[in-house]
């Protein structure tokens, strides 16, 4: 059974491939900068209180975006297009809960949009992308 039907394979230069390799970096970076200045990360993602207190789960972000970057990168890797396109948008969901959390605490609806509204459209967008039947090549 050939877990991508696809007749032609998913080139990693393909803009498909490339911004979802655009995507697991980001994912990467903020996975870097949660761990390593979770302080100003915490400020970024929209945490009002970003006093010592936020480091503990600002280190379970920073692991939550390390297994979302890498998952991406291995889809890529193997050259998985449909099943990176079901996973980025089951992944839309953290995005649209991170925004309801951040307004929450404080956050103003314009600062949740644009930070973590934006990511969910981008993920909605590229998973389109990713899931539209393929023609001629990917």
């Amino acid at each position: 059974m050939n877990p991508n039907p696809s007749p032609l394979p998913w080139k990693l230069t393909s803009p498909t491939a490339l911004f979802t390799l655009l995507l697991g970096a980001f994912m990467l970076f903020l996975s870097l900068n949660a761990a390593l200045n979770p302080i100003n990360a915490a400020r970024g993602f929209g945490l009002r209180d970003s006093g010592s207190e936020v480091i503990p789960w600002l280190y379970i972000k920073a692991g939550r975006d390390l297994g979302l970057a890498l998952a991406m990168f291995a889809l890529v890797a193997i050259r998985q297009r449909q099943a990176a396109g079901v996973f980025v948008l089951a992944c839309v969901v953290m995005p649209t809960v991170d925004a309801l959390t951040v307004m929450h605490g404080g956050a103003s609806l314009a600062f949740a949009l644009a930070v973590h509204g934006s990511a969910a459209v981008y993920g909605v967008v590229l998973a389109a992308a990713l899931l539209r039947p393929q023609k001629g090549t990917a």
